[in-house]
């Protein structure tokens, strides 16, 4: 063997075992590299994944750190080396994440084969790494010397640097991280790390390829949604840097059942305790802990940080408060993050403290208690580095420090849940109440089309009907509008429904079996009976018939007609008849009937089809919304302005029409729904007629 070649102090057997030990995700293991690099004093830290062969893929680590001479290749091969014994200062020892020198096994839990290129102080070596197939599991590992690295766009860019390291990862097996796993690389790899005091003004930038394409290093950024986090505890900016964005006081939005959709709150902010302690805490059995100078074994210890609760952990609406919010499996806001040494120590704390409630899932931090990784202490982290002890006072004394403020946030976000519920019955009363009074106006307005009953009778009707409208029994306040239709009418339909939305109606107002994007009508018939029957039952509807010869031939026209004719009187609906032979006999009560189709058998925007779909249709339908809308306490909708026409003599010498003084909004959707397709529409209704 050559007399360079540089053996690791373990077995391939043993570091096989350690490796799959310490890492749980390829992840975690390539954050413990990039801590290698912070440790070696690095600024920035470059990661390069080429997953365009997931079970092949190749990793790029680099940085600007101090890098390795020869005897420092000689350090790196020691598995369990203290980096800290070497230390030059206090504050050197302070800013080094690791301790036991074991994170160069998170390259061999990666890759068995992989280059290494370091420079220091004039040194400028290159290394390889590889095992075959027959590797003897109790042979050594060994670094290599090789003349140079494969080129790469990313060695040529390292050269320029004046020291630092290289390390290239090969046969990395991405093989069971799916797309969406390797896109949230980064935001994980970003909260491996705290930066903050001495740390802020390091970088790790990330690059990710899936295709051919190569797309520009971006910072690994934190996506916390702090605009989202109703209530927030921060420990004094003197011990820990906080982020601005958490002092910022601003409102937010919380879904509940009023106009709105929502509750408005303004966020809250308040000063973390850093030393006091859950007054439950039994300390008797820690005489070593001193509570009043917040020392354990003489040790100072401070819990520094920020804690928040969300106002919401829905996706869409706390997106809508910080667009930054995600919660999927590669992604969960519910946690605590606790950091070491700036260094993602546990997430696991949260499910630790003992604490149960809904909002225990709205809970998120990052927090600091270097206590747990203090080198005047002995070594608590677990096997796998990635946790502690749960059984050391240390540990004991931050599940005591973290828990009063867990809960203080959990209580506070329980108050506001109530008084968002009050806010809700409040408006459910307001609600009733004009609901209750939208039913006594209508009430007398039906009640005098029977003009066979005295008015004393009708007075005295009314108070007994409106009286009963207490406890259980409710009027209804929801309000919505059923275009009841054949399928050959779906112009005239389409024409009122999209008018109506134009003046702001919304979707779930208006029920019609044309509209668009809408397969209801393609449903079987007893699914659409259903539908239909609660569409006229379960709100306040008013229907508008558009009757026609297409109608009249439909058994479920015919349904929906009968349906309001058994719910409603004449005066509760509303017809557009294309022509008065075709009304149904049940729809009208022998009264004069407007008709689309003229004497000649045409259909036009007319003065009087004008008129009538104004004043006869089209306003009584917004006012019907109206009604229900102010029940509601929200917006009303504007209503489209009659037309009264000057005298035909003065048109004549004005050199005008009637249709001058049309709505060109009402025309607009007349020529685009009704006028385009009229020609073959009365083709098809008229039959022969309209060819003569």
């Amino acid at each position: 063997m050559n007399v360079d070649v540089v053996p690791f102090t373990f077995s391939w057997a043993a570091l096989r075992l350690l490796g799959s030990g310490l890492y749980s995700n390829p992840w975690s293991a390539l954050s413990e590299l990039v801590a290698n690099g912070f440790d070696a004093s690095a600024t920035t830290v470059w990661v390069d994944v080429d997953a365009r062969d997931k079970a092949h893929s190749v990793i790029d680590i680099f940085d600007d750190g101090t890098g390795m001479d020869r005897a420092g290749i000689d350090t790196y091969a020691k598995v369990g080396h203290n980096k800290r014994d070497v230390a030059n200062s206090s504050d050197e020892m302070n800013r080094l994440m690791g301790r036991k020198g074991i994170g160069k096994l998170a390259a061999l839990y990666l890759s068995e084969r992989f280059y290494l290129r370091t420079r220091n102080n004039g040194s400028d070596t290159s290394w390889i790494l590889e095992a075959g197939a027959g590797t003897d599991p109790e042979e050594h590992p060994h670094l290599t010397p090789v003349g140079d690295l494969p080129r790469s766009e990313n060695l040529d860019y390292w050269e320029k640097l004046q020291r630092g390291t290289f390390l290239r990862l090969l046969d990395v097996d991405l093989s069971g991280n799916g797309d969406k796993a390797i896109e949230a690389f980064s935001m994980r790899l970003a909260n491996q790390f705290s930066f903050a005091e001495e740390h802020d003004n390091r970088s790790i930038l990330v690059r990710v390829r899936r295709g051919d394409a190569l797309d520009e290093y971006r910072p690994a950024a934190k996506v916390i949604a702090f605009r989202n986090l109703a209530f927030a505890e921060a420990s004094p900016a003197t011990l820990m840097p906080i982020p601005a964005e958490l002092l910022h006081v601003g409102t937010l939005e919380i879904p509940a059942k009023l106009p709105s959709g929502t509750y408005v709150h303004t966020r809250e902010q308040a000063t973390m305790p850093t030393k006091s302690l859950d007054a439950k805490f039994n300390t008797a059995d820690i005489p070593e802990l001193d509570k009043e100078n917040g020392t354990y074994r003489g040790v100072p210890y401070s819990l520094e940080g920020w804690i928040g609760i969300h106002a919401t952990i829905d996706r869409e609406p706390a997106q809508r408060n910080d667009p930054r919010f995600a919660r999927n499996r590669y992604y969960n806001p519910a946690q605590l993050r606790l950091y070491v040494h700036g260094k993602l120590a546990s997430d696991r704390l949260l499910a630790q403290l003992g604490i149960t409630g809904t909002y225990l899932n709205y809970i998120e931090g990052e927090i600091r208690f270097e206590i747990l990784d203090d080198d005047r202490l002995k070594d608590i982290a677990t096997s796998n580095r990635q946790d502690f002890d749960e059984t050391d006072p240390r540990v004991m004394v931050l599940r005591a420090l973290v828990r009063p403020v867990v809960r203080r946030l959990m209580n506070r976000r329980q108050a506001l849940a109530a008084k968002i519920t009050e806010a809700e019955k409040a408006h459910e009363r307001e609600v009733n109440a004009r609901g209750k009074q939208a039913f006594a106006a209508q009430l007398t307005q039906d009640l005098e089309h029977f003009d066979s009953i005295p008015d004393a009778t009708k007075h005295e009707l009314h108070a007994v009907v409106t009286n009963k409208l207490e406890g259980d029994a409710r009027p209804k306040t929801k309000y919505s509008v059923f275009l009841s239709h054949s399928s050959s009418d779906a112009a005239f339909a389409n024409l009122i429904y999209f008018l109506l939305v134009h003046q702001g109606a919304s979707d779930d107002e208006i029920f019609y079996t044309s509209k668009p994007n809408d397969v209801r009508q393609y449903n079987n018939y007893d699914a659409l009976s259903e539908v239909v029957k609660k569409s006229i039952s379960d709100a306040n509807t008013l229907i508008c018939y558009l009757t026609s010869k297409n109608f009249r031939g439909s058994e479920y026209c015919l349904f929906e007609g009968g349906a309001g004719w058994a719910t409603r009187s004449v005066a509760q609906y509303l017809k557009l008849n294309v022509e008065y032979s075709a009304i149904p006999a049940f729809l009208t009560n022998g009264k004069v009937e407007f008709a689309l189709l003229d004497k000649n058998g045409t259909i036009s925007l007319r003065p009087d089809v004008y008129s009538y779909l104004v004043e006869s249709i089209l306003n009584p339908l917004l006012r019907h919304l109206n009604v229900g809308r102010s029940i509601a306490g929200t917006e009303e909708l504007s209503l489209f302005d009659a037309v009264t026409y000057p005298p035909p003599l003065e048109l004549k010498q004005e050199g005008k029409t009637e249709a001058d003084f049309y709505d060109p909004v009402i025309v607009s959707h007349w020529n685009g729904y009704v006028q385009d397709s009229l020609g073959e529409y009365l083709e098809n209704y008229l039959g022969s007629e309209a060819q003569k």
